[in-house]
């Protein structure tokens, strides 16, 4: 009997590329989006030129209006068309708290391992990985230890609501303010999207309770961008603190003059040796000096993490990704303070590990400052 499509000399085909899908879901924001894809697709070149793994990697990007904008549905679409029609073996983001959990039962029933930046501890599950650009259990008691640090004890808090993100901000810090020694003497609602009155007005609250520094406790976005004004206008000037809402200060000048002489939880850290590898790679290969921030280190890391789950899956599935992904140990980052590392392991895929991994900086001049790493204890 004869088969003609398989009688004969056959040309071998090429080697498929793996696909990796990215979900962008705050494209408007200044650098970060484009950073960290270019991050994350320079990491993945730089494994297949090493040839660590044994072909390139095809990213499929989705870059969409997310919350607080617009609803979860433009979140739950994206991810379900990189996974029912792009047929991804595992997704690169979204960025937001907001934007993550309404994905999360579709990420648990596709299989297919999601690695996202949010800083939420309610991203769990066994497909469910996360370097988070932040942290909200974490980043709290950052802020409250440089508080005592300076000896500012009677605080005023600012923070989202309705969010997510605010309620889990805050429930972390009064559990880190009570444990440092530090008193909320008032706490303020914003609306994630305010007008700039409402800004004004709830920093009017805070200023009539004389506390001894502000924290704003929230995404940042359009928040951020109003705070500046309302201080100015009620002659008020006491000491700052934010959340990771500070990193786009560090490379938007325009963003830096808004959050000017705050202090702010972030990741970037020049005397990485790894970040400043990596940058000093980047530029030699590109021949453009990448924009400083933890966006272009963000992508990079998570691309070093998914290029080596590639390297070891033994099925080239989802499944056999996800489980490669939780073989990585100990593998340096170029985020956060010198020796921060990314480890993962069954049961454990939050990855950034090391009590420096997030940093405090300060907005001035157009850009950012180091300013310290928070002691434990």
């Amino acid at each position: 009997m004869s088969h003609p499509e398989l009688d004969g000399p056959r040309p071998v085909p090429p080697t498929k590329p793996y696909r990796i899908g990215v979900m962008v879901d705050i494209p408007h924001r200044p650098v970060f989006p484009t950073a960290f894809v270019e991050g994350l697709e320079f990491a993945f070149a730089e494994a297949f030129e090493a040839r660590r793994i044994d072909r390139p990697v095809e990213t499929v990007l989705r870059a969409y209006n997310g919350l607080p904008e617009t609803d979860s549905y433009a979140s739950i679409e994206a991810f379900r068309d990189l996974v029912e029609n792009e047929h991804v073996l595992a997704v690169a983001g979204p960025f937001t708290t907001d934007n993550c959990l309404p994905i999360l039962p579709h990420v648990e029933r596709s299989g297919v391992p999601t690695l996202t930046l949010c800083g939420s501890q309610r991203w769990i599950g066994e497909s469910a990985f996360n370097l988070s650009n932040g942290g909200m259990a974490d980043e709290p008691a950052i802020i409250a230890g440089w508080l005592r640090s300076q000896g500012h004890l009677r605080v005023g808090v600012l923070r989202d609501s309705p969010s997510m993100i605010g309620d889990e901000y805050l429930a972390y810090f009064r559990n880190a303010a009570a444990l440092e020694g530090v008193s909320i003497v008032l706490e303020e609602p914003t609306s994630q999207v305010p007008t700039q009155e409402a800004v004004t007005a709830a920093i009017a609250s805070l200023k009539r309770a004389a506390p001894d520094a502000v924290v704003y406790l929230g995404l940042g976005g359009q928040v951020t961008t109003r705070l500046r004004h309302a201080f100015e206008a009620l002659d008020w000037a006491p000491p700052r603190i934010t959340t990771t809402a500070l990193v786009t200060a560090t490379f938007s000048k325009e963003r830096s003059h808004m959050l000017d002489q705050w202090y702010g939880v972030d990741q970037y850290d020049e005397r990485n040796t790894v970040l400043s590898g990596m940058v000093a790679r980047y530029e030699a290969k590109h021949g453009v000096t990448p924009a400083k921030g933890s966006a272009l280190a963000c992508g990079y890391d998570a691309g070093r993490a998914l290029a080596l789950g590639l390297s070891r899956m033994r099925l080239h599935t989802p499944g056999g990704l996800r489980d490669a992904l939780e073989t990585v140990r100990r593998l340096p980052a170029a985020n956060g303070a010198p020796g921060t590392i990314i480890s993962f392991g069954p049961g454990d895929h939050r990855g950034y590990k090391g009590a420096d991994y997030l940093v405090v900086r300060r907005a001035t001049g157009g850009t950012t400052e180091f300013v310290c790493t928070v002691p434990v204890g």
